[in-house]
């Protein structure tokens, strides 16, 4: 069976995983520090970042609705992947829950010749 989809998936939402964790420790950074420290000279450079985190998210929830309408997945399935995904540190765990959720469901089901 093709995996392209699934590997897709897996690739962006690890890079949106990244992603969010640096556009986080750039809000930290900011709120946390002075002005004059390194967090806040670079702002321009965090919402470049955070822009780019913006796109590559909705390049997730199009791969998230590909991945639910081949495998069938309940609305409340695809919207849990989605609100998953926009927690740091727990995007990690729903990705690793949705590919063995693929597997499993491909182990289950009848092979094809």
């Amino acid at each position: 069976m093709n995996d392209r989809l699934l590997r897709a998936y897996q690739v962006m939402a690890t890079i949106v995983g990244l992603n969010l964790l640096i556009v986080m420790a750039g809000f930290i950074g900011k709120i946390a520090t002075d002005e004059g420290s390194w967090w806040n000279r670079h702002q321009d450079t965090f919402l470049v970042i955070d822009q780019l985190h913006g796109f590559l998210f909705m390049v997730l929830i199009v791969l998230v609705a590909r991945l639910t309408l081949r495998e069938k997945w309940s609305w409340g399935y695809m919207l849990s992947v989605i609100v998953l995904a926009c927690i740091p540190l727990v995007s990690f765990w729903s990705e690793r829950r949705t590919t063995h959720s693929v597997h499993a469901s491909r182990a289950s089901s009848p092979a094809t010749a």
